[in-house]
Formats: structure tokens, sequence, C-alpha cells
């Protein structure tokens, strides 16, 4: 494996098509209606997500078409549908996220009954400004509630299937307090009768009309099921509540699993849950077996991207929660797959979608290293010098990655690079993102037009989910939605401290875009609050990745830096599982080698004063430190018992 490679190569390491491993393999050839992955870092489930939809289509197990595959991004969409392709698999029914396909079927209604076209609201920042106004005549000049926070609250409730009733007189109060409950209950009833007076649907409001179609409409329904009766899932971990009581409708429930006329492949990890403040919920993975009475269960345990020692790293950071159950099927790397069938005992425990992983045999590394700094400034000039001293050889610069706990971390550091002449993705440049067609197509229009911002992008965010496979718009264009409804985030962040009345503009948008950097590649979708959208970041070639824990879910590279590795950032809440699984998300991206820092001071944080390392670095060294060497006594001790065994059991 040459560091010339890209470092975020999918498929690198993992074994060609007709070598799977034996769990990959009773993966992709399982005859269950109910089967489930789990899938550890880097053990290849997208590549056997593929194989397995090309397997049952060669085996025609299935009709390709009448198959829908589920993803979480439209990155991972367009990754699997490439991935199909070059399977030979041509015809296959939808992929996408579960938006996207919510879409289709309620425009499809739509057109069916001769109703108007809805439109669709491409952020819930589009209305801030009017929000901003409202929470202010209802609450005073100073609310008890920031317009930000009530926004990140609706998100919570969209995802949780609340209505506003449901949410205020459930769990407000226990989440922000009396007051602010109020006002954030106030303030979502307000966006809902909104929207419903200009006939809007947010994204979110696309799974819940889906979902009141297939429940009210049974000819819809029964049209839908027809067409679409094998599902494959991705990223089963980070199902919400409202995605699950679409999927159930889609499916048909567990009754059609059972009886044959639907079947499930759902691929994820427990551990890997790192979106339960935004709804997700980790309980529909791990009672996946309960729900579907028979279901399999495989567990793909080998990991193809990391050596034994960063392997190792990772599973001290999950078996370090005490609250987590001990996983019976840990296994050394050459030992049989846990491959299981029928209601699982760890299914009643909570465990069952969690995987433990081993690295690939024969593959040897370094332990992790850490270094402490005084502070934040020396951290990141200590960081810089750390990643120029590795750039030697063929060592390309995209194979390092540089994550910490929050966007807040990564500016330092960024100046540090820019100062030793390493490029990376914050570059502080005008961004050549202005100059694409893609670009200019869309201020274009809102010269041509004067409708607002979030009205022009709504409009194209629509007409680009609702396009068929073949005439999606081009990538160019996706990433300026993309980067379009990161500014209308931008404006929901702002309105606390102004009012927006006559909403973002074009003008705007090209004075904000122009102080981002983006290659030609890839954009940045958001640089202002990463916990709330997983921001996405730029990996062109020849440059250092910046990103937060969450925005480097699902990449990797060769070489990994963990910024900030202390208490009171890592975790940044304690007694929060999510904090753990966020960091072993994070130790997991390293291929090769992985070091951590932090500092002893942080302005900002603790008002400056002494800090101290993480306590989960200390479970990392206990777990990756050397054996001390055997004294000639103790070897020859270990020997000679080694040979009584032997004799004894000769002499049985």
């Amino acid at each position: 494996m040459s560091d010339a490679a890209p470092a975020t190569d999918p498929g690198e390491a993992l074994p060609p098509d007709d070598r799977l491993d034996s769990a990959q393999r009773a993966a992709v050839r399982s005859p269950a209606a109910a089967l489930l992955v789990v899938a550890g870092p880097g053990s290849g489930k997208t590549h056997v997500l593929t194989q397995r939809i090309a397997w049952r289509a060669a085996t025609e197990s299935m009709q390709p078409q009448r198959a829908m595959a589920v993803t979480f991004t439209r990155r991972a969409a367009r990754e699997l549908r490439s991935r199909l392709r070059l399977a030979d698999v041509d015809d296959m029914g939808p992929v996408g996220t579960f938006h996207s396909i919510a879409l289709a079927q309620v425009r499809q209604y739509d057109t069916d009954h001769g109703r108007a076209e809805r439109k669709i609201l491409p952020s819930r920042a589009a209305l801030s400004g009017e929000l901003s106004e409202q929470l202010q005549r209802s609450f005073g000049p100073r609310p008890p509630i920031t317009v930000a926070t009530a926004l990140r609250e609706i998100d919570w409730a969209k995802a949780s299937d609340l209505s506003v009733a449901e949410y205020r007189d459930g769990p407000a109060p226990r989440r922000l307090g009396p007051a602010a409950a109020e006002a954030a209950a106030a303030l979502f009833g307000h966006f809902e009768r909104t929207k419903s007076r200009r006939r809007l649907l947010d994204f979110d409001d696309l799974l819940s009309e889906c979902t009141r179609l297939m429940r009210s409409d049974e000819d819809f329904a029964a049209a839908r099921r027809w067409l679409h009766r094998h599902f494959f899932v991705d990223e089963f971990q980070d199902l919400n509540r409202l995605q699950w009581n679409l999927l159930q409708e889609w499916i048909g429930g567990a009754t059609a699993v059972h009886d044959g006329t639907a079947d499930i492949c759902a691929v994820g990890d427990a551990d890997q849950a790192i979106y339960g403040w935004n709804g997700a919920d980790s309980r529909y993975i791990t009672g996946f077996g309960r729900h579907f009475e028979g279901a399999q269960i495989v567990r793909l345990e080998l990991n193809y991207r990391s050596h034994p020692s960063l392997v190792t790293a990772a599973q001290a950071v999950m078996e370090g929660d005490g609250d987590r159950e001990a996983e019976p099927w840990a296994r050394a790397a050459g030992e049989p797959a846990s491959v299981e069938g029928g209601r699982q005992e760890q299914e009643a425990t909570g465990s069952g979608g969690r995987a433990q992983a081993s690295a690939r045999p024969h593959e040897t590394g370094p332990a992790p290293t850490v270094t402490a700094f005084d502070d934040a400034a020396a951290e990141a000039a200590g960081i810089a010098r750390w990643v120029a001293d590795r750039h030697v050889g063929r060592v390309r610069w995209d194979s390092f990655g540089v994550l910490a706990r929050t966007n807040a971390q990564l500016g330092d550091i960024a100046t540090a690079l820019d100062a030793r002449g390493i490029p990376c993705r914050l570059s502080g440049q005008r961004s050549p993102f202005l100059q694409l067609p893609a670009t200019q197509q869309l201020l274009e229009r809102l010269r041509v037009t004067g409708d607002q911002f979030s009205t022009a992008v709504a409009d194209m965010r629509a007409d680009a989910l609702d396009a068929e496979p073949d005439n999606r718009p081009e990538p160019a264009l996706e990433r300026v939605l993309d980067l379009a409804d990161a500014y209308l985030s931008e404006m929901s962040r702002m309105s606390g401290r102004r009012s927006h009345r006559s909403g973002p503009t074009g003008e705007g948008f090209a004075a904000w875009v122009s102080l981002l950097s983006a290659s030609d590649r890839e954009l940045t979708a958001d640089l202002f609050d990463s916990d709330r959208s997983g921001a996405r970041f730029d990996l062109r070639d020849g440059a250092v990745t910046l990103a937060t824990f969450h925005a480097a879910k699902g990449l990797q590279w060769h070489h990994v830096v963990i910024a900030g590795v202390e208490d009171g950032l890592v975790p940044l809440r304690r007694n929060d599982p999510e904090e753990r699984r966020l960091f072993y998300v994070a130790v997991s991206r390293a291929a090769r080698t992985l070091h951590f820092t932090w500092a002893r001071h942080r302005s900002g944080h603790a008002a400056g004063g002494p800090r101290s390392p993480s306590p989960w670095l200390a479970q990392i060294a206990a777990a990756t430190a050397e054996p001390p060497p055997l004294s000639p006594d103790d070897a020859a001790a270990r020997l000679a018992a080694a040979r009584a065994v032997l004799d004894s059991s000769r002499e049985r």
C-alpha cells in the first residue's frame, strides 16, 4: 500500500471480489429475508453492500429494478451507484437518501392526483429572519432562547417525529427548562403554520408527508410496496424515528418480511452512532433481531484499514466504557467469523449492533504517540512540524488528516500549516468556486427573477432531488447548492444579532462564498457549526485535510493527528456515551500512524486555566504498551509450564 495512492480511496486494501473473507462472503450470500451486517471501521461495508446487491441480481434472487438502496448522504449514494455500475448492475431501482426518495414519491402522488407542486424549503434557516422577529414580538428584546437554538430544537423534534404539542408537553421542559421550552415550542408552532400557509415543505416534512400518504392511501401504499420489495439501508445506526417510521411503511412492517413479500439488508455499527444529538437512535440497530424475528446477524470483524496497534487503540476507547456490555464475539484474526441467526441473546443486552474488529493479519505499525504543549499556539506549530517531518519521498499531503473536536480549534492549526507552506483546506484565498458555471447559473437566476435567495435555492434543490439518476445535475451544481445551504445556516447563526428583513440575497451569497476556500473538486459545506450540520470538507489532491470528529466520519487517512485531546474537550461533555463513540470514530480514521496532542493551557476554555490530558489517553497507552521483556528465569518457567500441558494432553 503506497503513500502515493489517495488516502481516502474507499476500496483500499479490501479483498478482490473473488477473495471475500468468510464473514464478508456470509453477508453477501446470506439467504435471510432480514439481514443485519454489523460493520466496524475499515471492514469494507460499502464493498459488501455492493457485492450483495450484485450477487442477488446475478443469482436472480431479486429483480434489481424492484430494489431500493437508502444512504444518508448524496455522496454515499453517488459512490454506491458508481460501484453498482462497475458491478454490472445497470437496472437498479432508486439509490438515494431518505429525503430524495421521499420527494420523488410525494411528487409522483401530487402529479397522479392533479395537485399543484409543493415548494421545498431548502433550509429552516431560510425563515430565520422572520422567526427572529416573531421571537422578539412574543418574548421581548431579550427572549429566553436564540433562534439558532430554537432551530436545533425543531430539527430534533422533527427527527423524533413529534408534533408541536407532543414536543411542548413532553421533552421540551426537560431539555431546555420551562421558559426556553415555552419559547421554542411557540416558535416551532409559528414555523409550522408559516409553512402550511405558504404550501412549503421542509426536508423532514418530505419524510412525514410520505409516511402519511402511505398510511392514508391504501392504493398508493400498495403500489409503492409492489414496486419496491428489496431494501438495502446503509448507516443503520443513524436512523431516527422519522426515518424508521417511513422505512416501516415502505417495507410493510416486520410482517411483510416474515411472510416473504419483502426483505431487508441493513448495514451499520452501534459503536459509530454519533448523531443522537440530532434525533438518531441506535436502538433501531441494536434491536434489529427483536423487530425482525428470525433475522440473521453477520459481523465483519477484520479491519482492512488500520494495523494492529491502531485497532487496539480504537478498541481501548470503547472497552473503557463501563456501561457497555462486553462483546461475546471478539476474536483474533484468522478465527471463524461470527454468523448468527434467529433472536440473538445479545440483542436482549442491547449489544446486537456492535462489531469487534481485528486487524488484518501480517500488518505491523507503530503504536500511537502523544505530545503535550504549553498552549494552543505551540500545539498548532507542533502539529505543523509533525506533518512536515513526515512529508518525505512519495508521501502526499492529502495522506494527512488533522482532526479536532470543534471547528474553533482548527483555525490556529490552519495558520500554522500555512506558515510552513503546507497546503490545507483553510487557505483563506478567494474561492475559484465563484468562477464555476454552476455558481454563475445560480447568481444569474437570482438576478433575472429577483427572487429571494432561499426561494431560488429551493427550486434548484427540488429539481436536483427530483431528477432521474442519469439526468442528475453536474456535481458542481450540487456543490453550489451545498454551499448555498451553508450560507443559509450562517444567516440563521447571525439572526440573533440582527434581523434580515429582506432575506438572504444573491449578492450576499457571492460576498460570503468569496471568503471561503474551495477547490475545483469539493467544497466546505459549513464552517460554522459542524455539530449541527456535519460539515463536509475539501478533499482536493495535495492538501492536508482539517476536520472535526463528526466531519471525519466515513473518511480515512494514512497519517492522522488528533488535536486537543484534553479533559473538557475530549470528552466535551462528561457522562455522555456518544462522546466516547465520537472519539472512537476519530481514532479509527488512521491507517498507519496516529498522533495525539494536547495543551496545558487553552484560552476560551476554563478561563485558560491548567488543563489535563483526556482520561482516554491513559486507556489507549495501557492497551498499546509493549510488554516488558521476560527475564531468562521467567522464560524458562513459562516454557516448562507449556511442556507440562503438552505432556498431560498426550497422556490423556
